[in-house]
This record gives structure tokens, C-alpha cells and sequence, in this order.
């Protein structure tokens, strides 16, 4: 036992879950070479296009190994988890990026690893100090491009990960994308981080490919140690360093009971979720590809509550013609034939950007031109989607949902256009049109949406984050993003009395906390969408619930 382990023995830290698995494992504390002090000394004028040249060697290098990275993803994962390195790459070709480490070279005459760092920790902090979502992504971005050139430079041929032990539980402070794909699935139990969160790019890589993980701890680096035995629940969001063996005695037999109970649920994963007064609650999922379109069919999925369509923007370099987007989606959706789809229109903005569109500078993208007001600047955009979901209607059971509606406006206006598009096309019906509640606007007015709009979606991530003013990816207003807090509740419950006999349905990060479904249930809310690895857990946990002093105007699907 190391002397850290010894000082914070028995300690319990209340995190983040990124994933809700159970592990336990040896800690093994990744120390990231963007942290590092590198070696610095002045050179010669004569020895400055020398040093340039390692870094011009540097780049070539990582635009190859982020090359090797997106096919490692393709194949271990799906295109659309390989997006990120393709905006990595992007970054890296950035010939702003390589002039201003070539002129710190020349103009303070210093070693090339060295201006890179200098010149990435400059970039990194200047995203930081702005605050919102958008800035926080590129830093992490800026410091993942910023490794893989520091470590080319040092020569560093081996990650350090693929010699770490089995059943290890990784500590780092920030978990990067080029980092994760490097994790041996049969050595890596669980990840704690310092920072990041449930959305970060780290996060959903970890999640893909099923390791537990908890983050948003600003001292864990200061109390685990390589060494320690660690206990990580991310079903709670919590870690217990160096238990004793009375307490580790007692999460063993916690981990008994969970891989139990998953048993159960797997075993009855494709049987309907219905409450123990009867209610019927249809059970989707939330995907962005086709390996996840085919998990969720594994996992008993009875449709598709959210398909995120901008992970296949995402995946290509310049904007998707027509017919590359119309069977992509189709070739992605495939598997899902013959249940309902729901098809979330472009959600870009915010969090989330193109890097072949002029998106604006916005000081507060969050509150900008996200979602469908972005799509309304750029109708030709909106046109693109609709075109190819139109036609995809004619052999898929879709659905149409709208992002980050406001106001009635933004349903009535992408009706208007989807009306028009279906008479270019000559169809005689068109799918049911729907408006994601992700605004305290939109959640108080949904009588309004619904003149408008066939059904809504209840986005809870950004509906917390928006109602409550805490920055989800933001540690610092932690404790106030909670998507179980009271005001929450209180708007589902209006949301599904205002909707009457309509459906809501919730696809945030709400619908897979376990311990929510009473109050959920009770809210009047009746189609639950989440990730397809929850699914068999969602089930048996609506099974154990009743629908009881729910909304009385909504109709529920008996069994």
C-alpha cells in the first residue's frame, strides 16, 4: 500500500458516472506528457530550420497516426465514433497552428518541443478562459494534438497503455481521444478523471466500448496513487479508495448482486417493460450508427427514441451529397427495419460543430444559433435532411424530431418546408413531426407546440442545464446540474399534462438513472429512449415500478 493510499484509506469521492458499470482494480496513475516539463534550451540561428524541420517530421507523423486512429475506431467501433480524429486532423492542418511554432522557433530561438508546448498551452488557455462548451472541446482537442507532436518529438514509438497490468483501474487527469483507443479492453477495469464529463469525447468513446468510468474530481490525483486498490461504482458516481476489508467484502458482494441482476434482465431483455399496475412503457434507444442500431435490436430496443443524424455529417470532410447521406442513413438504420424511428434532425451549435460550415462567432454559443435556428440560416442544409428522411419513409417506420425548439415558430416553419419538399417528391403523406423540449420556453408552452408538432421529446441533459444556468461539462456548478432535481420533475409533469393524450417521451440522461423511474413514471411520462447497453436494465427496473398518481389525461398502452 503506497503512503497515499495509507493517508486516504477507506475514502469514499462522489463523482460524475460516466458509465453505469461496477469494477474493481489497481490504480494506475497516467501521467500526460502535456503536463510535463519538456526540455529547453536556446539554439543557434543556424540550428533554427533544423529544429522547424522536427516539427514539420512532428506533424507529418501525427496526421499518420491520427489516420491509424480513425481506422482503428472504424473497425473496433463505427465511422461516426471516428469523427473525432478526423477533427483532430483538421486542427493538425491548420497552417495558423504551424507558422506560429515555426516563428516561436525563430523569434525566441528555443528547441522545437518547446514551442510547441509553449504555443499549445497558449492555445489551450485562451479556449479555457472563454467558458462555454464549444471553447472547452477544442482545448481538449488542442491538448490531444499537442501530445501525439510532443511525443513524436521524443521519439515515443509505444503507448504507454499497452503495456499497463490487468484489471487496472486508469487515473488521469483528463482522459484524451487519442489515449482511449489505445485501452486493452481485458486490462482496463474502469478510467477516474479529474476532468471531463458525461458528454466530453473521452466519455463517449468509454462508453462505446464499455469500460466504467467516473470523472469531475479536482483532488483525485492527489489521493490515489499508483497502487491503491480502487472500488469504482458508476451506477452511484462514486469511488472508494483503499478499502478495508470489511468495506471491500461489502462491494464485492454489491458486485454480486449487479452482475446477478444483469442477468436477469438480460435474460428477459426482449420481453415488453410493463409496470406492476400494468402499464405498458416502450422501451427505445438512443444510437448514431449502425453498431448501435444493431446492439439495441440485441438488447431488446422496441424502436429507436433518438437517432443522432450529425454523427454522420461528422464523418466526412465536406458537406454529404444527397444520395452519400441517403444510404449511409439507410445502411445505418437497417437493422432497426420493421420498429419505429424516431430522426433528430441536425443538431449543430452549441457543443457540437461542422468543421466545413461558417458557423458564426457566437460569445455565448450555448444561447446562440444552435439546433433548429441554425438549421433555419441554412435551409438548403435543413432541405438536404429532409429530401433524403422523406424518402427513407417510404420502406422505414419514421419519425421526425426537431432540435432545441424555443418557440411554436421553429415547429411551424420546418413543417412548412417539410410540406413543400413532400410535394417535390410527390408523397401523399408525411411522417409525424416532432419538437424536442430541451428549453424551460418550450416545456411551458407545449400546448402551443403541439398546434404544430405531432409529439415531443423531452431532451432532460439541456433541459437541467438550461433551467437551473449550470454548464454541463462546467465542474465548477457541479452541484447544480442535477437532472433529478425538483424543478425537473415538476416541468415533465407539466409537460405531460399540457400533451394530454399525446406521447412524451424522455431520451436524456434521466431516462437511464434507474432510481428516477418512480418519479418519471409518475410524471406521466410513458416512452423511455436510452443508450442500447441500458436497455435490459431499464426494463427490469420499469418492472418493478408503478404508473399510479400519474397525469390523468394521458392515455397509457396496456399490455
Amino acid at each position: 500500500m503506497t503512503e497515499t493510499g495509507i493517508r486516504h484509506k477507506n475514502t469514499t469521492l462522489l463523482d460524475i458516472s460516466l458509465s453505469p458499470v461496477m469494477a474493481m482494480g489497481t490504480a494506475h496513475v497516467q501521467q500526460d506528457i502535456c503536463d510535463r516539463d519538456v526540455d529547453s534550451f536556446t539554439v543557434s540561428p543556424e540550428q533554427v530550420p533544423a529544429e522547424q524541420e522536427r516539427v514539420e517530421r512532428a506533424m507529418v507523423e501525427a496526421a499518420a497516426e491520427l489516420r491509424d486512429s480513425v481506422a482503428r475506431i472504424e473497425a473496433a467501433l463505427d465511422p461516426a465514433s471516428a469523427a473525432i480524429f478526423q477533427a483532430h486532423r483538421q486542427i493538425l492542418q491548420d497552417s495558423g497552428l504551424k507558422d506560429e511554432i515555426r516563428h516561436e522557433i525563430a523569434k525566441h530561438r528555443i528547441n522545437a518541443e518547446d514551442a510547441v508546448q509553449r504555443t499549445f498551452r497558449r492555445w489551450e488557455q485562451s479556449f479555457r478562459s472563454k467558458g462555454s462548451e464549444i471553447p472547452q472541446e477544442r482545448a481538449a482537442d488542442l491538448r490531444d494534438i499537442g501530445r501525439l507532436l510532443l511525443r513524436n518529438l521524443a521519439g515515443l514509438k509505444l503507448h504507454s497503455l499497452e503495456a499497463i497490468p490487468e484489471r487496472s483501474v486508469l487515473v488521469a487527469r483528463r482522459l484524451l481521444p487519442s489515449v482511449t483507443i489505445f485501452f486493452p479492453r481485458r486490462k482496463v477495469a474502469a478510467v477516474l478523471t479529474e476532468h471531463g464529463g458525461p458528454g466530453s469525447h473521452p466519455a463517449l468513446l468509454t462508453r462505446q466500448i464499455g469500460i466504467p468510468g467516473v470523472c469531475s474530481n479536482p483532488q483525485l490525483l492527489e489521493r490515489v496513487a499508483s497502487g491503491d486498490e480502487v472500488a469504482v461504482d458508476g451506477l452511484r458516481g462514486t469511488v472508494l479508495i483503499a478499502p478495508d476489508e470489511t468495506r471491500r467484502a461489502q462491494f464485492r458482494a454489491e458486485m454480486e448482486r449487479y452482475r446477478t441482476s444483469l442477468a436477469v434482465a438480460m435474460r428477459r431483455r426482449h420481453e415488453p417493460a410493463v409496470t406492476r399496475d400494468g402499464v405498458r412503457i416502450p422501451v427505445f434507444a438512443n444510437i448514431g450508427s449502425r453498431a448501435d442500431a444493431e446492439l439495441a435490436v440485441e438488447n431488446g430496443a422496441e424502436g429507436v427514441g433518438l437517432f443522432r443524424i450529425e454523427l454522420l455529417f461528422l464523418t466526412h470532410e465536406t458537406l454529404p451529397s444527397e444520395e452519400e447521406l441517403h444510404e449511409e442513413l439507410r445502411q445505418a438504420i437497417e437493422p432497426v427495419t420493421g420498429r419505429p424511428m424516431v430522426i433528430r434532425l441536425l443538431d449543430i451549435g452549441g457543443d457540437k460543430q461542422l468543421p466545413y460550415l461558417r458557423h458564426p462567432l457566437e460569445a455565448n454559443p450555448s444561447l446562440g444559433q444552435r439546433g433548429v435556428r441554425l438549421l433555419l440560416r441554412y435551409p438548403e442544409l435543413l432541405r438536404l435532411q429532409l429530401r433524403v428522411l422523406l424518402r427513407l419513409s417510404r420502406e422505414f417506420e419514421l419519425r421526425l424530431l426537431i432540435p432545441m425548439v424555443a418557440v411554436p415558430e421553429d415547429v411551424a416553419q420546418v413543417r412548412t418546408e417539410m410540406d413543400r419538399v413532400a410535394a417535390e417528391l410527390s408523397l401523399s403523406r408525411v411522417p409525424e413531426l416532432g419538437a424536442m423540449v430541451e428549453t424551460p420556453a418550450a416545456a411551458l408552452n407545449v400546448r402551443a407546440l403541439l398546434e404544430h408538432a405531432d409529439f415531443i421529446n423531452i431532451g432532460t441533459n439541456d433541459l437541467t442545464q438550461y433551467s437551473l444556468a449550470a454548464d454541463r461539462e462546467n465542474v465548477l456548478v457541479a452541484d447544480y446540474f442535477r437532472h433529478d432535481h425538483e424543478v425537473i420533475f415538476w416541468l415533465l409533469h407539466l409537460e405531460t399534462s399540457d400533451a394530454g393524450s399525446r406521447q412524451v417521451g424522455v431520451c436524456g440522461e434521466l431516462a437511464g438513472q434507474l432510481d428516477a423511474f418512480p418519479r418519471l413514471l409518475q410524471a406521466g411520462v410513458r416512452m423511455l429512449s436510452v443508450a442500447p447497453a441500458l436497455i435490459p436494465s431499464v426494463k427490469e427496473a420499469v418492472r418493478t415500478c408503478t404508473a399510479s398518481g400519474s397525469n390523468p389525461g394521458a392515455e397509457s398502452e396496456k399490455s
